[in-house]
């Protein structure tokens, strides 16, 4: 069965952990990837900056970035990371009409996806990856995982 380690640096929200964690693990066994440890982290909009400063060379927030091991720590495969920042995907959510909750559940499926090796930065990637993204959306079921909270 996937491992699912979860971390929220943010104050401002409330992640259901169970609820994320099956969300996660629906993910994984629609891609068939259901074995091994995956990191799901919700943090603020300068600490995704710093990172995508960090690694991608853009300073700037956004709203996720995977990071993708497939290694092992003796038996167990350790798939990759996944960090997201919440306030950045409300903003997005909103901007674009959609709801954030399925904006955020999106964007896991798209990190995990990342994980796994597939990308969109040539057209016939992007094509590939859009396409198995819409599938396993329209294919899960979304709990309700998140909210913001009152600070």
């Amino acid at each position: 069965m996937l491992k699912v380690e979860f971390s929220n640096t943010t104050r401002k929200y409330k992640a259901d952990e169970k609820k994320l964690k099956s969300l996660v693990r629906e993910i994984a066994r629609y891609c068939k990837e259901d074995n091994g440890i995956v990191s799901i982290s919700f943090v603020g909009k300068k600490k995704i900056r710093d990172i995508n400063k960090k690694f991608r060379g853009i300073n700037k927030p956004t709203n996720v970035i995977s990071f993708p091991f497939m290694d092992f720590a003796g038996d167990t495969k350790i798939i990759g990371d996944i960090v997201i920042c919440p306030e950045v995907a409300k903003e997005q959510a909103l901007k674009e009409g959609n709801k954030f909750i399925e904006y955020v559940a999106f964007l896991i499926i798209h990190g995990f996806l990342h994980l796994l090796g597939y990308d969109h930065v040539e057209e016939d990637e992007r094509i590939k990856m859009e396409n198995l993204e819409e599938s396993i959306f329209k294919k899960i079921h979304i709990p309700h995982f998140l909210k913001e909270g009152d600070i």
